[in-house]
């Protein structure tokens, strides 16, 4: 575990800071900071809901209800982000009441309570104060390696692709399915086009050992094979289920996997553990696994044709919610839901969203230098 630790000696400098954690600027959001001690554990933004609108107080409760399952959380501190200038009154005055009730019920200390708008931002302990926006600066030891995006839903965007690209791809895909079905056909092409076929045959021949390299390899440095027998993997419910198990946890998992969808066939029963982590069940997995896993599916949904995508967009979609980011979740569901409404992993996750349902690794911190994975954080004033 490697952990960046950011003094905030000010709410100012808090506030530069929460960007990092969400790795986006919100718009239009929530944001809840939970705390150990003088230490952050992260962070969780929901959309905000319309001034004094009836579903504040069940927000507030599930909000704080999130905030008390992180592992040593003792206070939170609340951010509100709103497109409207200050200097008229702070916004959403109920909400942030109501938050703060539910909090105390809970026995959570309210570290800080802040709103950044459109003309500057301040404190709710302190509404006449508008301070200018010009304050919140990025701290430098924060940024290092990390994109902070210009609002939460703008990474969920699919790569560009140029045409060429998606032309090759397609066309490999088709080749591939040809290949599998009738093994004479690779014969009638050129021996380039050939060797491409055969490379992702391949791939498609040892599913875990594919998937263990996409999670050890940057995307772009996958060739076209290996991403077309990803996308051929995906396009199958059994394969696909493979490879979001074997992110989330190693190649052995990935083999029992496998194995148990081979034994199903059959009609033995898929056991109970080897399906757990498809619904956030276990230990917390190394997040650059997952991420590892997101963007290869992510560039395979890019490539692949539009009426083919539902199947990378819902391991996208998956992907998204078992690391936490329900937003980007519901964006590639949808999006696979808009090529087939009834695909069967889009719904699932997009109801999992919608209930506000997480994976229960989401709430766990990695706790021991031993530990995978990475942890960004900041020390309060």
């Amino acid at each position: 575990m490697t952990t960046t630790v950011v003094r905030a000696t000010s709410s100012s400098a808090f506030l530069s800071v929460v960007p990092h954690l969400l790795e986006c600027t919100p718009r239009q959001s929530l944001v809840i900071v939970p705390f150990d001690g003088s230490q952050s554990l992260g962070a969780m933004r929901v959309d905000l809901p319309p001034e004094g609108d009836a579903a504040e107080d069940g927000l507030a409760s599930t909000v704080i209800g999130m905030a008390c399952k992180v592992r040593r959380t003792d206070g939170v501190a609340v951010v509100v982000y709103a497109d409207v200038p200050l200097q008229a009154g702070l916004p959403h005055l109920g909400f942030v009441d109501a938050v703060r009730s539910r909090a105390q019920i809970c026995g959570l200390r309210l570290v800080d309570a802040l709103v950044v708008g459109a003309d500057g931002w301040a404190s709710f302990f302190e509404p006449a104060a508008i301070h200018p926006l010009a304050e919140i600066e990025p701290p430098a030891p924060a940024v290092e390696g990390l994109e902070v995006h210009p609002d939460q839903t703008s990474a969920a965007a699919l790569p560009e692709i140029d045409a060429e690209s998606a032309r090759a791809f397609g066309r490999l895909l088709d080749d591939v399915e040809v290949a599998l079905h009738r093994t004479s056909a690779r014969r009638r092409v050129g021996p380039a086009r050939r060797a491409r076929i055969d490379e992702a045959v391949a791939g498609i021949g040892d599913p875990p050992a594919l998937f263990e390299r996409i999670a050890s390899t940057p995307t772009d440095q996958l060739d076209l094979a290996h991403l077309a027998a990803l996308g051929f993997c995906l396009e199958r419910p059994a394969l696909r289920d493979v490879a979001l198990v074997q992110w989330a946890t190693d190649l052995p998992t990935g083999d029992a996997v496998l194995h148990a969808q081979t034994e199903y066939r059959t009609g033995t029963p898929i056991p109970p553990d080897v399906a757990r982590p498809l619904y956030g069940e276990g230990a917390l997995p190394d997040p650059s696994r997952l991420r590892a896993g997101l963007d290869a599916c992510r560039r395979v949904a890019a490539l692949t044709p539009e009426d083919r995508r539902p199947g990378p967009l819902a391991a996208c979609a998956w992907l998204a919610w078992a690391g936490g980011r329900a937003s980007h979740a519901a964006t590639y569901a949808e999006r696979a839901l808009r090529i087939d409404a009834r695909h069967g992993l889009s719904e699932i996750v997009l109801a999992l969203v919608s209930a506000g349902q997480l994976p229960e690794w989401v709430y766990e911190r990695p706790t021991s230098p031993a530990g995978t994975g990475s942890s960004r954080g900041f020390r309060a004033r």
